[in-house]
C-alpha cells in the first residue's frame, strides 16, 4: 500500500512539475509572450514589415508571425541558434527588437 501511495504522489508531482515547466514563470516564455495574440500569414503584413526584415535580417527566416489586439505585429526570425523577436506597429513601422535565448526573449 505504501508503494502504491508513493508512486501516486510521485506521478502527481511530475505532472505538476511538467505543467509549471511549460507555463510557469521562466519556463514557458513563449506562452506568456504570445498570450492574447493570433497567428497570421505573411500576406497579412503591411508591406514595410517584410521589406525591413529582408533588409535587416537577410540570413534569417521568419518562423512565426503574430498579431495582437492593437494590431501590432510580432515576428520571430531565426538562423541556426540565433533567434530574435521583431515588433512592428499596425502601419508596419519598426518598434523594437529583442534577442531570444532559449524560449524567453531578452530586451535589447
Amino acid at each position: 500500500m505504501k508503494k502504491v501511495m508513493c508512486i501516486a504522489l510521485l506521478l502527481a508531482g511530475l505532472t505538476v512539475f511538467e505543467s509549471n515547466a511549460q507555463n510557469g514563470p521562466g519556463g514557458g516564455g513563449r506562452g506568456r509572450m504570445m498570450e492574447g495574440m493570433t497567428q497570421v500569414e505573411e500576406s497579412a503584413l503591411p508591406a514595410p514589415v517584410m521589406a525591413y526584415v529582408k533588409d535587416k535580417y537577410p540570413n534569417m527566416t521568419v518562423r512565426r508571425i503574430m498579431k495582437d489586439k492593437e494590431d501590432n505585429y510580432t515576428l520571430v526570425v531565426a538562423a541556426d541558434t540565433t533567434r530574435k523577436i521583431v515588433v512592428f506597429d499596425a502601419k508596419g513601422t519598426f518598434k523594437e527588437e529583442r534577442a531570444m535565448r532559449g524560449r524567453r526573449p531578452q530586451n535589447k
